[in-house]
């Protein structure tokens, strides 16, 4: 879900919109009448990636399925058994409650009709701080991650994570992906996107995302190859979009098992 975040300043405590898009929309193609979707900064600059080679493999929707409602986000496989996502990806937009694991579905590598995995989660994780809000400002989009464990290992070659937080400058290099509403069964990806602004525990950027983005991995290139780096959360309306980088949350990593959850 791309929470769609109106900003008053682009450094202020803006309202955002969260990016995550109902199934019921995220199946229709975008109305013609529809100027602009929120996380576009300029031009589309996504590309279709019709391709299971890594790490691309690793990137699949995030899928709850309830009584009324159903809705998808993105989320990337870091594990046999984790999937790391946005936080408000895994509450229920109409009632504020979170979602019963059981009713949240991992799949990897969405190809039109066809996928590489799939399986439920057993339990979540939270990033210390969050809570649920359908109106979140930059404040709430700094807490906005989650961790899925799952119920079954997949047998997916995970996305690696950087080993260190990268040297931040202004128009760092980046790439982010996700399944979006215009295009729910095909990843898209803007591999040239910047770093606009490094706000310490969030990344302003112009990487191009959709409602249906959040949770999709912000990549960095280290060693040769693309390792997640941040997750997208959310856009101000056209400015730039948000994600939050991984100096943020990777004590969620530690949490391998249910126990205690």
């Amino acid at each position: 879900m791309l929470l769609n975040l109106l900003s008053k300043c682009a450094l202020g405590a803006a309202l955002l919109i969260a990016l995550g898009a109902a199934a019921t929309q995220a199946q229709d193609k975008p109305s013609k009448s529809e100027k602009f979707f929120p996380g576009i900064i300029g031009e589309d600059n996504r590309e279709i990636i019709d391709s299971w080679d890594k790490p691309w493999n690793a990137i699949g929707r995030v899928n709850v399925a309830g009584f009324r409602s159903r809705s998808m986000c993105s989320g990337t496989l870091i594990s046999d058994r984790m999937v790391i996502t946005a936080a408000h990806c895994l509450y229920n937009a109409r009632t504020g409650k979170a979602h019963v694991p059981s009713k949240i579905n991992f799949v990897a590598g969405v190809r039109r009709d066809k996928f590489i995995a799939h399986t439920t989660a057993a339990c979540t994780y939270l990033l210390d701080g969050y809570t649920f809000t359908t109106r979140p400002t930059l404040k709430h989009a700094a807490t906005d991650v989650g961790v899925i464990i799952l119920s079954k290992p997949l047998d997916v070659p995970p996305m690696p994570v950087i080993s260190k937080s990268p040297e931040v400058t202004q128009n760092l290099d980046l790439t982010s992906a996700g399944y979006a509403r215009d295009r729910p069964f095909l990843l898209a990806a803007d591999k040239n996107c910047k770093l606009l602004k490094d706000r310490g525990n969030l990344w302003l950027t112009s990487c191009d995302t959709n409602y249906g983005g959040s949770g999709g991995p912000v990549m960095v290139e280290e060693g040769g190859e693309l390792k997640l780096t941040a997750i997208m959360v959310a856009s101000a309306q056209n400015k730039f979009s948000i994600a939050v980088p991984i100096n943020t949350w990777s004590y969620l990593l530690e949490n391998t098992t249910c126990e205690g959850n």
